[in-house]
């Protein structure tokens, strides 16, 4: 199988590659809606942003009533990204003299971590000694990524796989980690119950995928089944002799023939081959039953932030529990 095809590139974390991907990702918002983009501006910088047009008929002017009128408003928002560098202040003062007449003016600063509101407050003093009315503003890329989540409805696939995209780009390139909360739900079909069985997932080595703590089992519109990864393998069986290439987690032979037994349970129930060249997450599976609650499976993998989802939380066995009831789009 093909590995995942992204929107955003993975191949530096250098401060123009995530302006560039950040900005594309704005770009791409709003020409789908320009309310959705309003929408996320004005939640990541804390500000009404508006950049729709208003449409009048006969609103009264200055001694004289026009038939229609079309208005935007003037606003400029200008972005430093900033990933391992420090702040600079001075060059956010450089940067606070390319506003001009503007109505709205925002000066928003990406960083990987807060600064602090001390610090935010500081920077505030002065830059608005130089630019008055300017805004200034500082939010993380998580800060970001929370503020897209969730904004696009369901049926809106290629909306909602940019954002997903986006966020996995910030996880990947370490701008924030969320993966000690992350869990990947995995549709299995014919496999699930070996699955849930073995507490073992398989899928090719060559497939790529975000980095995550925690697999879901899902099949017939619930997650089944949880666990936190321990191991994750590349294997080869030749029927005999097991080998395997140690990825990441835990390097044991505890779950040696756990694997040994799934590859031949696959081939016997399910008619897969995956003996060779794939990957294989293992761990100790808990119950759970996390539902879907809208129409419709899911076409490929599901990125879920367990804290987002049922806040903390201390092992597995407490993820399952918490999981049971809860519903999720």
């Amino acid at each position: 199988m093909m590995s995942k095809i992204h929107y955003f590139q993975r191949y530096s974390s250098i401060e123009n590659t995530v302006t560039n991907n950040t900005l594309q990702l704005f770009a791409r918002i709003y020409n789908y809606s320009t309310i959705q983009a309003s929408k996320i501006l004005s939640e990541i910088t804390g500000e009404p942003i508006d950049i729709s047009i208003e449409i009048n008929q006969q609103t009264r002017g200055q001694g004289a009533v026009p038939d229609g009128a079309i208005i935007q408003r003037s606003f400029k928002v200008l972005i430093e990204s900033k990933v391992d560098a420090g702040v600079d202040i001075n060059q956010l003062i450089r940067h606070a003299q390319n506003f001009s007449d503007e109505s709205q003016k925002v000066l928003l600063l990406m960083t990987k971590q807060p600064i602090g509101q001390a610090d935010e407050d500081k920077i505030s003093r002065q830059i608005s000694a130089v630019c008055s009315g300017l805004i200034f503003k500082n939010t993380t890329y998580e800060g970001v990524c929370k503020a897209i989540k969730g904004q696009f409805k369901e049926y809106e696939y290629e909306m909602n796989s940019l954002v997903d995209d986006y966020v996995e780009y910030c996880n990947d390139t370490g701008l924030f980690d969320q993966s000690k909360f992350l869990m990947r739900i995995v549709p299995c079909g014919e496999s699930v119950e070996i699955n849930k069985k073995y507490g073992i997932y398989f899928h090719p080595s060559d497939r790529g995928y975000t980095k995550h703590s925690f697999v879901g089992i899902y099949a017939n519109k619930t997650v089944q089944s949880v666990w936190a990864i321990d191991s994750v393998f590349d294997i080869q069986f030749d029927g005999t002799t097991l080998n395997k290439n140690f990825i990441e987690g835990r390097d044991t032979n505890d779950y040696d023939q756990k694997i040994i037994d799934i590859i031949k349970d696959a081939k016997t129930f399910c008619g897969y081959q995956i003996e060779d060249d794939h990957r294989f997450f293992c761990g100790k599976p808990e119950e759970t039953d996390y539902q879907k609650s809208s129409t419709g499976g899911i076409q490929g993998a599901r990125f879920v932030n367990l804290r987002d989802v049922i806040g903390d939380f201390t092992d597995i066995k407490d993820v399952a529990k918490k999981l049971r009831g809860k519903l999720w789009v």
